[in-house]
């Protein structure tokens, strides 16, 4: 897990990187997408605008090819998280939905306005978003450092 404070930290760490400069470019046009919509660069980026309780998870949930990326505009979000190497599995990976999902004790972290984390494919995450919770939720591929067909 890599969690920053704000957008810029972010931009300053992971900036100059195709598919983190588009990730920040995806967090930027939260005011023009519709909420619950899913909006997509090609498989190796996708993201939803999320409001209230519309991104909640039923359990931990895990991806092997994408990282989990959260962003906090409004509200609070709290995350349950945990390496799926300490976790026990309930149901076995499907490559159609690249999920797998968890069970067992997670660490959490709360979101405010302004912050960002990165999560690993090696770790599975479960979101408790506040009522008045707006962010974005990310889907970032792992493949190499760009995006090669953008």
């Amino acid at each position: 897990m890599r969690l920053f404070a704000t957008l810029d930290d972010f931009g300053q760490v992971l900036g100059g990187v195709k598919k983190w400069d588009r990730t920040l470019e995806a967090i930027d046009c939260i005011d023009t997408v519709l909420p619950g919509v899913a909006y997509s660069v090609g498989d190796s980026l996708t993201w939803i605008k999320c409001q209230k309780q519309s991104c909640a998870d039923d359990s931990l949930v895990a991806s092997r090819r994408y990282q989990r990326v959260v962003y906090c505009s409004q509200g609070t979000v709290t995350i349950g998280y945990g390496t799926i190497d300490a976790l026990t599995a309930v149901d076995d990976y499907s490559d159609l939905t690249d999920r797998q999902h968890f069970q067992g004790e997670t660490h959490t972290i709360s979101l405010s306005p302004g912050n960002i984390v990165i999560f690993e494919t090696e770790e599975a995450t479960a979101l408790e978003p506040s009522d008045d919770f707006q962010g974005v939720i990310l889907r970032v591929t792992v493949e190499g450092h760009s995006f090669h067909n953008k």
